[in-house]
């Protein structure tokens, strides 16, 4: 033993004492395991059994254990005698610090060469990554302290490897060793990357001085693999924000490792570019700032993992369904906040779409028998007796507000219910229906904005002075722009209010005295009665403009108006003057302000007013008043004839009218005018009636000249006055009461005919804005129901019998044919377009193929059935729908009889009013067998035999999956699964009766009398029963209770089983079977009863029996598409009709259509669809294709020329069509032509131009803007032609030595001379107003001796010594 424990230690030796030799001896292990042979058990032989797992070399962060055997066979044993395992990997207490530094650590107190260091984990080297290589603090010391570190330790700090023996050892994410489990980029183990996304981008901060720091980015916590780089001469500054609050910010300054947020990153900064890694997750939220540092823009690049905050996290499992006899119990998932550890409302979680919620495991529970109990009872989740419990939702109650920005809210219950094996239903715990989602039972509704109140602008003052009443319109306007009512009437704006006009009323007390009063004339035109606009068209005088004297006698103007009021805005409209009548006011009357005192003669002009010898002369008495207060007016000099002796003004006729000085104006008031409001006209009403809008255009502009109408558009906060109204109300009378109609609600019927019902009443819109009901019996009232859409199909069963080229059938049918032949199958509906008609293939939308396709009138048309055509197309059309199975004959080698089993959606495929059966019950009233082409020989014309037919049917259908049959059936309105109430019982039969059949197995529900032969094998009768509790079936025959016996001569003999559904079963059918079978259900509530009456017939005669009679009409008179019928009669033995119940007992044969009137039909025209208008708005045309065809014999239509319909008349080709109104750009009358000059006669003229949509301005749909009309254009006036006028030049400044002279230029007019303001000629070049003047050099002389001297001394620049020494400072500066 001791042997074998010296051989084990020899074993181990090299693991532990040299392991740099693990890696050459796993090597040559794995060499000898490929060139081995034999089996694992083989390889195992010779070697004892693993000992127990060590202890682990860490309690916490991942340590390792070993387990070891020995070699029985004196070591020649192949294989290791040692494994290795993880083990401790729960993470240790953040205060343990790092695993390697604690063994780096336990050097401090060793002495190395005689000193000791504090040493700390050097950094990784991939060369010798387990070995103990530590750094002294502070300094580049570093040292191997160990040739290997302790098992457990991480090889690097940023990976799960691990160091084992002194060898690194590769380790999953899961903490098993060669596992080969990685972290996806979210940091999940194993994980698909979904609990994260990528973030990438690029900013450009733009930083300035006086902006010197920016945020560029935001990276939450947990954020992974941030990249982040910098190009340009910006610092990068990192903000870290902790979970508490806690804020710390860093500067990125040089290149290195640092730990911000408690997460490590390195940075490193080149010359003009800056690099940011870390690995994360980051720790704390990082706010990335970007801080100025020179002129040059930085470009921020970065990518990063963004952590979704909220994920889903699967519960515990809830508690047992049971406590005894086996059951089950189910877990869930929760939403939860990542940062906060949080469960929320499963809605946040569902924001995401990488988000899947987990789907609720289910496991067996407390599967023990329980007490005084027969044994072990199972409850399987997905048994049917017991299905798993689920959620049920009762309706929804009425919304909490009617209208609101933020809606309100309605409720509906939601309760988990549970179906135990006898139906009945019964609220469980919500727990054990969270296997599926959970319905909402909140939510939002009415969000839409209730109905306000609206006022419009206010209308002017009713009174010019003192105190008036102002109105204005206010409307109840809803979310959707329209008047309607609905606004409380006590949060309604007032519609007047008070005004005051800041202007006084009455004439301020007299201050003059009576010496000074103004002539009585003056002051009775200044007490005349001010005039206020009526509702009658009245002239309205403005006020008296100055006198145009400032002394003397002059003259007054006025501007008259033709006005009216409008009572209901009280605003007053200018009206043409013929519109008022009566005479005029004035509009010019005479002034004097006295006598003037002094003359003031001007006289620029040099020439002298009068002669010495003239008594009389003229001479200028002043200007008259500035034209306009602001804006460049223009004042008029006055000249009066004056008497020069007494210096008084006489009458003009005595002064020389040759000698009268010409007219002299000059500008005043040249400063801009203020700011002031300019509007455009009204535009057009938007309504004929109720309250219509009126819109206008308001600008802020200031005038900068009257004579030239120069006018800048200026900002508005510019103009303080009251704005000018937008938009006013008009056309604000009752509208004609006309009909209202809602959408048409959902049809009655789920399938079959239905109708549908929509909403139709009278309103009137009123001048109010508000709505009221009309008269109801105003005409035409438009139909409030009409009749849902509805398929027309024809249940058939169809077999081809020989080729043919193609195939016209009808959905509703089954089909039979053969491979390569062309089939269309017809859809008639009624009430609904054959446009919209949609046809479906097993449930998916048609295949994409050039043999596949639906025509205009909506049939489905296959050319050249091949096998993959086959399977179960189906018609929609609306809420209608009806299917077609198409199945071929010999097509792929199976018979045809045997159908493809149906796909998991064939309950989706099944028509809107079908259901399918568990029996065959293909043929049945109203279902008949037609065999396909018809023959055209008088035999072939329907006339088949009962027998062939069957045995054709048989072999086609024995063998078809119940789930393919179908029949029809009424789907009644679906009520809300619950705990039903106890009700009768009551038999689902019918009270038909059907012919005889001649099939061997007969399946039919009771209420059903069926007429059989001796032939017949089986006979089912179905009792199909309802009611609550559920009832108990029991049969009778002829009135006699049928009980099931084992003797022969019970009443129920083998032949008659009961089965466990309730139907009866009669094999090998007699004559002694038929008779009345009563079928009765009975509960607790009551009992229902139904009965079918058999009738079997063996090799007897009848006395009745059908024969064929004439053919019906030809369905079409020509053209092949016609069909007929052969008239069936029932007659006696000597061939009279009788009534058709007489021959009920003899099966009745079955009559195909056939094909008649196959001649051409006369041509005709043929039209396509209308196509598109050819405007998208306003008028344009539609067109159609109009040809001349004609149906040939084979049912084929041929294009022929239009000379061929000449006989009938041509539909148009063509018709009018318009859509909606189109926006059209709007302009107002040009301007004057009054602008800025561009030449000598071009100046510019002005007008708006408004895009317009319905007599209403829409700035969101503009036309096309190549089609905008011009605002501005060049317009010719005589204003324009001006010219610069230079004067003569002054005096020159100096008479040597270079000077300076001015001139005076003048922009004047050029026909009349006046001299205008400067800006008028601003846009021609100005002459120079200076200019250099005795440019020649002055000559001088010294006139002192001592000027040698002063030009050593350098004391020229001092002007006295300058002027004395004139000619040797002039010399000086030469010959320097």
């Amino acid at each position: 033993w001791e042997c074998c424990r010296s051989a084990v230690r020899r074993l181990h030796e090299p693991f532990s004492l040299f392991p740099e030799t693990l890696g050459l001896f796993l090597e040559r292990a794995k060499l000898l395991l490929r060139r081995m042979t034999r089996s694992d058990e083989d390889r195992e032989i010779g070697w004892d059994a693993w000992s127990a797992w060590s202890d682990c070399s860490r309690t916490c962060g991942g340590g390792a254990s070993y387990s070891l055997r020995r070699c029985l066979n004196g070591g020649s044993c192949e294989g290791k005698n040692i494994r290795y395992r993880t083990c401790s990997n729960t993470d240790c207490p953040a205060e343990s610090g790092d695993f390697r530094a604690q063994q780096c650590s336990a050097h401090n107190d060793i002495k190395y060469q005689g000193v000791t260091y504090e040493w700390v984990p050097a950094p990784y080297d991939p060369t010798a990554p387990c070995t103990l290589r530590c750094q002294a603090k502070g300094r580049s010391l570093t040292v191997e302290l160990a040739p290997k570190v302790l098992d457990g330790t991480r090889c690097r700090a940023d990976a799960f490897d691990m160091c084992i023996s002194g060898v690194c050892q590769e380790v999953g994410c899961d903490r098993q060793l060669a596992s080969g489990a990685r972290e996806d980029n979210c940091g999940v183990c194993g994980g698909d990357g979904s609990t994260c996304r990528l973030v990438r981008g690029q900013a450009l901060p733009h930083l300035t001085p006086e902006q010197s720091l920016k945020t560029v980015l935001e990276v939450p916590m947990g954020s992974r693999f941030l990249r982040l780089n910098a190009k340009g001469p910006d610092m990068i500054v990192i903000e870290a924000v902790s979970l508490q609050g806690r804020k710390e910010e860093t500067g990125l300054q040089s290149t290195g490792s640092y730990v911000i947020g408690n997460t490590s990153l390195d940075f490193q900064r080149g010359n003009d570019r800056q690099t940011l890694r870390t690995h994360g997750p980051l720790g704390a939220d990082y706010i990335i700032k970007i801080k100025y540092g020179g002129s040059k823009d930085t470009v921020v690049q970065f990518l990063f993992y963004k952590p979704i905050r909220y994920q889903w996290r699967e519960t515990d499992f809830f508690p047992c369904s049971v406590t005894c006899g086996g059951g089950y119990q189910l877990n869930s998932a929760e939403c939860t906040d990542i940062r906060s550890n949080q469960t929320l409302p499963e809605h946040h979680c569902n924001s995401y779409p990488e988000n899947t919620k987990p789907t609720p495991k289910l496991k067996e529970c407390n599967m023990d028998p329980c007490p005084e109990s027969d044994g072990f009872k199972a409850v399987m989740p997905h048994d049917r007796f017991q299905p798993l419990p689920r959620w049920e939702q009762g309706p929804w109650t009425q919304c909490s507000v009617s209208c609101g920005e933020n809606g309100g809210w309605q409720d509906r219950s939601v309760l988990c219910v549970e179906e135990d094996a006898h139906g009945q239903f019964s609220q469980v715990d919500e727990w054990k229906c969270t296997h599926s989602p959970r319905p909402v039972a909140r939510q939002i509704c009415n969000t839409f904005a209730c109905p306000q109140w609206v006022a419009m602008e206010w209308s002017q003052c009713t009174v010019t002075c003192g105190r008036g009443l102002r109105y204005r319109v206010v409307l109840c306007i809803d979310h959707r722009g329209q008047h309607v009512g609905g606004c409380s009437p006590s949060l309604k704006p007032h519609v007047k209010e008070d005004c005051l006009v800041p202007v006084a009323c009455h004439k301020p007390r007299e201050s003059l005295p009576v010496e000074a009063k103004l002539p009585w004339s003056k002051q009775a035109h200044e007490l005349e009665e001010h005039y206020t606009a009526t509702e009658n068209p009245t002239f309205i005088p403005g006020p008296w403009s100055p006198c145009s004297t400032t002394c003397g006698p002059g003259r007054q103007t006025r501007e008259v108006k033709c006005q009216v009021l409008l009572t209901f805005t009280k605003t007053e409209v200018d009206l043409p003057e013929e519109e008022c009548g009566g005479d005029r006011p004035q509009l010019e009357r005479p002034c004097n302000h006295g006598p003037c005192t002094r003359a003031t003669a001007v006289r620029d002009h040099g020439a002298p007013l009068f002669h010495a010898d003239d008594l009389h002369s003229w001479d200028f008495r002043g200007f008259t008043a500035c034209s306009a207060t602001c804006a460049a007016g223009e004042q008029t000099a006055v000249v009066r004839c004056v008497n020069r002796k007494q210096d008084e003004e006489v009458d003009d006729a005595l002064c020389d009218p040759s000698s009268r000085p010409s007219v002299m104006i000059r500008i005043c008031n040249p400063e801009p005018c203020p700011p002031r409001w300019e509007v455009t006209a009204w535009t057009g009403c938007s309504a004929s009636c109720g309250v219509g809008i009126q819109t206008r255009s308001v600008f802020c502009m200031r005038l900068l000249s009257v004579d030239q109408q120069d006018i800048q558009t200026i900002s508005e906060d510019a103009c303080t006055d009251f704005r000018p109204a937008i938009l006013q109300p008009c056309n604000q009378v009752d509208c004609p009461p006309a009909w209202e109609t809602e959408a048409w609600q959902q049809c009655s019927q789920t399938c079959g005919d239905g109708v549908q019902v929509r909403k139709v009443y009278c309103k009137q819109l009123l001048s109010t804005g508000a709505y009221s009901r009309g008269p109801a019996d105003l005409a035409p009232c438009p139909e409030g129901i009409k009749q849902c859409p509805a398929l027309i199909s024809t249940h058939n069963i169809y077999i081809q019998t020989r080729k043919e080229r193609r195939l016209h059938l009808t959905v509703g049918g089954h089909a039979y044919l053969l491979p390569n032949t062309s089939v269309v199958i017809k859809c008639p509906v009624r009430r609904f377009p054959k446009a919209y008609i949609r046809w479906l293939k097993d449930g998916s939308a048609l295949p994409s193929s050039q043999r596949l396709g639906v025509t205009k009138s909506g049939s489905l048309k296959i050319q050249f059935l091949e096998p993959e055509d086959t399977g179960v197309y189906k018609c929609v059309a609306g809420p209608a729908s009806d299917i077609f199975t198409l199945q071929l004959i010999g097509g792929d080698g199976s018979s045809a009889g045997r159908p493809p089993a149906p796909g998991p959606n064939w309950e989706e495929m099944l028509p809107s009013c079908y259901s399918h059966d568990s029996v065959l019950k293909t043929i049945r009233p109203g279902a008949r067998v037609s065999l396909v082409p018809a023959g055209g020989q008088e035999a072939d014309r329907g006339e088949i035999q009962q027998e062939q037919a069957s045995e054709l049917i048989s072999s086609l259908l024995t063998h078809m999956s119940p789930a393919q049959l179908w029949t029809r059936t009424t789907r009644r309105g679906g009520q809300a699964k619950g705990k039903q109430r106890p009700s009768r019982p009551h038999c689902a039969g019918g009270q038909q009766s059907v012919p005889s059949t001649f099939q061997k197995n007969i399946d039919i529900s009771i209420g059903h009398s069926a007429l059989l032969t001796n032939a017949t094998r089986s006979l089912t009768i179905r009792c199909p029963a309802e009611g609550s509790p559920p009832p108990k079936i029991s049969w009778s025959k002829d009135g006699a209770l049928l009980q099931h016996s084992d003797r022969k001569d019970g009443l129920l003999d083998a032949g008659a089983v009961s089965l466990p559904s309730g139907s009866l079963w009669i094999r090998n059918v007699s004559v002694h079977n038929q008779g009345t079978y009563s079928c009765a259900a009975t509960n607790a509530i009551g009992k229902s009863t139904a009965s079918t009456v058999l009738k079997v017939h063996g090799g007897f005669t009848h006395k009745f029996g059908w024969r064929f009679g004439g053919w019906t009409t030809c369905s079409t008179s020509c053209g092949s598409r016609g069909t007929w019928l052969r008239r069936i009669r029932c007659v006696s033995l000597d061939g009279k009709d009788v009534h058709p119940d007489m021959c009920q007992r003899v099966p009745k044969p079955a009559t195909s259509p056939v094909p008649c009137n196959r001649q051409a039909c006369p041509p005709r025209w043929s039209v396509s669809e209308w196509s598109k208008c050819s405007a998208s708005c306003g008028a344009g045309q539609k067109q159609r294709r109009v040809t001349c065809q004609q149906l040939d014999a084979g049912g084929a239509a041929r294009t022929l020329p239009a000379a061929a319909c000449e006989g009938t008349s041509r539909p148009a080709d063509t018709e009018p069509c318009s859509a909606n109104n189109c926006p059209v750009w709007v302009t107002s009358p040009w301007g004057k032509c009054s602008g800025r000059c561009l030449g000598p006669t071009t100046t510019l003229q002005k007008r708006s131009v408004v895009c317009q949509h319905n007599s209403s301005p829409i700035p969101s749909i503009t036309p096309s803007l190549s089609f905008r009309p011009v605002s501005v254009r060049n317009c010719s006036s005589d204003l324009c032609d001006v010219q610069w006028r230079p004067g003569a030049w002054r005096a020159c400044t100096v008479v040597c030595g270079s000077g300076f002279q001015s001139r005076r230029v003048d922009c004047v007019h050029s026909k009349t001379g006046r001299t205008l303001a400067d800006q008028h000629c601003a846009w021609l070049q100005r002459p120079s107003t200076w200019q250099h003047c005795n440019t020649a050099t002055c000559e001088c002389e010294d006139t002192t001796q001592y000027c040698s001297v002063v030009r050593r001394l350098r004391l020229c620049h001092v002007d006295t010594y300058k002027q004395r020494c004139c000619s040797s400072c002039l010399r000086g500066v030469d010959s320097t």
